[in-house]
């Protein structure tokens, strides 16, 4: 049900495929040269990462490449329990990996099988976050986002769930938005090295989104360069509205209900036509991704 223009439809399933891994968390669009698409998922099981050049049409063959990040160069992700909960591409093909425990990130040189940044996610005592952000019973980070500023967007999944805007210590926040948002096809601004990053905005959801996202499973910008996010306990897509750095709530602008299906949603991409691609956290490495119809994300925004 699509909620917001008074209209309601239920998304169904297109296609499903088989992604070689188990207990998928995390799946992104990375763009190759010449402007062919890569998919790129990542488990929580174990270390491994698996991708495919995307066929041309939504019936083509997909032919699986995997790599351990245990073989990555300057990787401290573990070959066990990795913690992996989120993945998302830059406009130069780099994959930034988002780990719940301990609650850090990782920017990857993907083609050069390195690790160009590493940075923690740190709240600090006395932040209203910090007691959940700290308890193991918590969940961290589920979803991220690049700003074209150099930040992070981050969705914390629950107890509070929350989007958190990441950044060094002392600058200011910006909120997200089309405008922040990191551009297609650039590069997200860093620094090599080990950094901090410290919340600068928090944004807690509007009555309206906690009741149709009852937790933040993923989240991701469209190609319209809007704010998406799924949950895995309401079973729903979510399109946020812009995120004012002077406002601390998050309001849905609309709502779509997942169709039923046979696992749990955790990773959310979205295609250039703006068709939602779902990975699901299964214990067999079988029908855990779906694509999904009609598509709900418009095209570039000007």
């Amino acid at each position: 049900m699509a909620k917001g223009g008074g209209e309601e439809a239920e998304l169904s399933v297109l296609r499903t495929v088989d992604v070689p891994l188990l207990e998928v968390s995390g799946v992104c669009l990375r763009r190759e040269a010449g402007g062919d698409m890569a998919l790129v998922a990542f488990g929580d099981r174990t270390s491994i990462a698996a991708w495919v050049e995307l066929p041309d049409d939504d019936g083509g063959a997909y032919t699986w490449q995997s790599v351990d990040m245990a073989d990555v160069e300057g990787s401290l992700i573990p070959r066990d329990d990795p913690q992996v909960e989120a993945v998302c591409a830059d406009g130069a093909g780099r994959i930034l990996i988002l780990q719940e425990s301990p609650p850090r990130v990782e920017l990857l040189d993907w083609a050069g099988h390195r690790v160009i940044t590493r940075i923690a996610l740190e709240v600090p005592k006395g932040h209203p976050l910090h007691d959940s952000w700290v308890d193991a019973e918590s969940s961290q980070g589920e979803g991220a986002a690049f700003m074209k500023n150099g930040h992070l967007l981050i969705a914390k999944e629950k107890d509070p769930a929350a989007f958190v805007e990441f950044g060094p210590e002392g600058e200011a926040a910006s909120g997200f938005g089309p405008d922040s948002a990191l551009e297609a096809g650039t590069r997200w601004p860093t620094e090599e090295g080990d950094r901090v990053f410290v919340p600068l905005a928090v944004w807690t959801p509007s009555v309206k989104l906690a009741a149709n996202c009852e937790d933040f499973s993923d989240l991701e910008v469209g190609p319209d360069r809007r704010l998406y996010l799924l949950s895995d306990k309401s079973q729903t897509i979510a399109r946020v509205g812009e995120l004012d750095a002077d406002d601390p709530v998050a309001r849905a602008d609309e709502v779509w209900k997942l169709p039923l299906l046979d696992g749990k949603p955790e990773g959310l991409a979205l295609t250039r036509n703006g068709r939602a691609i779902v990975a699901l956290d299964t214990k067999q490495a079988k029908e855990n991704l779906v694509l999904l119809e009609p598509p709900i994300a418009g095209g570039a925004a000007s």
